[in-house]
């Protein structure tokens, strides 16, 4: 299952990715940059009404403000791909959201990938410890299984 997911969210990234870097003259105009991974980001300022209030309004401001955004989305077909990830930058007297676009990454993150690996460690090792019981004692089991035959019979 989990080499299943990550392929998918690979596609995705991926078209993401190409995409982003196809349309970047695109995205610059409407005030987004593109990083080498494929994210798309921007920095969101708030105005002096929003600095005050609290961090769920100035949250929900840039959220606002991204709906501005959705009809660029639709048109590059990137707007059921992305998600949106605010980060808050505080400095100089201004307060801004740094807005980071990119798909989602629940399977390709090292600590899912670790968690793939030892999962099919431990079966391995499972399968291997059940293969040498059986070997060492394939007689007994043998046995068994003609007696268990002969009882069906």
């Amino acid at each position: 299952m989990y080499i299943l997911n990550a392929y998918q969210e690979y596609r995705t990234w991926k078209k993401v990715r190409t995409i982003a870097n196809e349309q970047v003259a695109h995205l610059k105009a409407n005030g987004f940059r593109v990083d080498w991974v494929g994210r798309i980001y921007t920095v969101i300022n708030l105005p002096e009404e929003v600095i005050t209030a609290a961090p769920q309004v100035q949250e929900g401001y840039v959220l606002m403000k991204l709906r501005d955004y959705d009809k660029l989305f639709l048109h590059l077909g990137l707007a059921a791909d992305l998600v949106p990830e605010m980060e808050r930058i505080d400095g100089r007297g201004a307060a801004a959201f740094l807005l980071v676009l990119s798909p989602d990454r629940d399977y390709l993150t090292i600590w899912a990938f670790i968690k793939f690996l030892l999962r099919i460690t431990t079966l391995a090792f499972i399968v291997r410890v059940l293969y040498l019981i059986a070997t060492a004692n394939i007689e007994f089991i043998s046995s068994i299984w003609y007696k268990a035959v002969d009882l069906m019979m």
